[in-house]
């Protein structure tokens, strides 16, 4: 128990176990049956990559309480608007 316990420790200190809260994640459109839809969020602006427009949609649907989206629309627009999306947020 000792042991256990001691492991649990040393892992939490060097950051292998995480106590902090999944962030939404990505859904494809043919696993979005069963989950409830909550709304939709918009965001316009975005500068970066695809990678950077998914961690803010991402951002985006925690702040609302999603724990999945779907981008169903992505724009990439000239300087100075940068990217435009719209995403679908489910719990």
């Amino acid at each position: 128990m000792k042991r256990s316990l001691a492991l649990t420790s040393l892992l939490l200190s060097v950051g292998l176990i995480t106590t902090s809260a999944q962030s939404a994640e990505d859904v494809a459109a043919d696993c979005v049956t069963g989950l409830n839809e909550i709304g939709m969020i918009s965001v316009n602006g975005i500068a970066g990559t695809v990678q950077d427009v998914e961690k803010v949609i991402a951002l985006k649907a925690d702040e609302h309480g999603a724990s999945y989206y779907r981008i169903v629309k992505m724009q990439e627009n000239q300087l100075p608007e940068g990217w435009r999306v719209q995403a679908i947020i489910y719990a």
